[in-house]
């Protein structure tokens, strides 16, 4: 597991726990099993190990997971909002509590009523009800985000362990599965959902492909549309009065909106409020070359093949692999000045 049970950083420590030790079922039986167990004790252990000196509420932590797990959505505004309380309450109060602990825990002295007070961990602001439950927020995000497919129940059985862990070293004899077996189940499942999304993908790929070559095939035939040889379908909406652009290194000042195939606006100038210039060799080849084709002042919408766009791979979530695209591109200036 690349070692993680034993370092997990702080944007992936995100998983919950409840009770302590155990579960009714005994060991795991079969791949599926060992993996949950597998992903489930990954998160428990910051819970158990790396952050048992906070003291946590793991009820709490347990609601968060489950919530986040049954209806969360990483694009929700509260949960961005609590998203960044957590990393405040991280880097302030965490941080200074644990440093101020290690520092008192080094300190050798017959009289520990003398040692300095600890600085407040909980405060009103930072509650341990409230953060637990953020905390548990973030493990569902993590594992509805990034994990394999597991079995819910399995899975909350490996966080109740690990979170009941009481050292490094006793790891091997407090959980239901050795490490080893744990390490090995998780990167055998990491590989096989790997090639699970790799095959959907492939999938999808050959999907969109067959469905934008009908689409282009439609626009091509409306009035006013054009192709170059390069197979992109482009209609001057608007014409220019301005100059053209002629170099693969011309700038242009443009307000644009994309969209994909269904409609859906992936980008837009316009709803940012601001134009943007860039050079033309540092952008799509669909747009290095549609945006030759009109002059300054004009409107152009450009149809582009996937070829030309972003191919296979796509980009980001809301273009997909083998995607045509739709620009609606106004051209305001060439070469603008700094």
């Amino acid at each position: 597991m690349k070692k993680i049970f034993s370092i997990i950083v702080l944007a992936t420590i995100i998983v919950s726990v409840a009770a302590c030790g155990g579960n009714a079922n005994g060991r795991p039986k079969g791949d599926l099993d060992t993996l949950s167990y597998a992903v489930g004790v990954k998160y428990g252990m910051s819970i158990g190990v790396q952050l048992k000196d906070l003291n946590l509420n793991k009820e709490q932590i347990k609601a968060g997971i489950n919530d986040f797990l049954a209806s969360g959505d990483i694009n929700d505004d509260k949960f961005r909002e609590n998203g960044q309380r957590l990393m405040q309450f991280m880097y302030i109060n965490v941080n200074s509590y644990m440093r101020a602990k290690q520092e008192r825990d080094a300190v050798i002295t017959d009289q520990p009523d003398t040692l300095p007070a600890l600085p407040e961990l909980w405060t009103e602001e930072f509650t341990c009800d409230d953060m637990s439950y953020i905390i548990g927020q973030d493990m569902g995000a993590s594992i509805k985000m990034s994990e394999p497919q597991v079995d819910q129940a399995w899975m909350m059985y490996g966080f109740d362990d690990a979170a009941s862990v009481t050292s490094a070293e006793t790891i091997d004899t407090e959980l239901e599965a050795t490490m080893a077996q744990l390490e090995a189940a998780y990167m055998a499942g990491i590989q096989a959902e790997r090639e699970r999304k790799m095959a959907e993908r492939e999938k999808l790929g050959e999907e969109n492909a067959a469905a934008c070559r009908e689409w282009l095939a439609e626009i091509e035939k409306q009035e006013g549309v054009q192709k170059t040889e390069s197979g992109i379908l482009y209609r001057i909406d608007r014409e220019g009065t301005g100059a053209q652009a002629t170099q693969d290194e011309d700038v242009v000042l443009v307000n644009y909106e994309g969209k994909t195939r269904s409609g859906e606006i992936f980008d837009s100038s316009y709803e940012r409020g601001e134009a943007i210039s860039f050079p033309l060799n540092r952008v799509i080849k669909g747009w290095t070359e549609g945006m030759k084709l009109v002059k300054v002042g004009g409107q152009i919408t450009l149809w582009i093949p996937a070829e030309l766009a972003y191919g296979a791979n796509g980009s980001g979530e809301k273009i997909g692999p083998n995607e045509a695209l739709e620009f609606k591109v106004e051209l305001l200036e060439l070469n603008p000045e700094e």
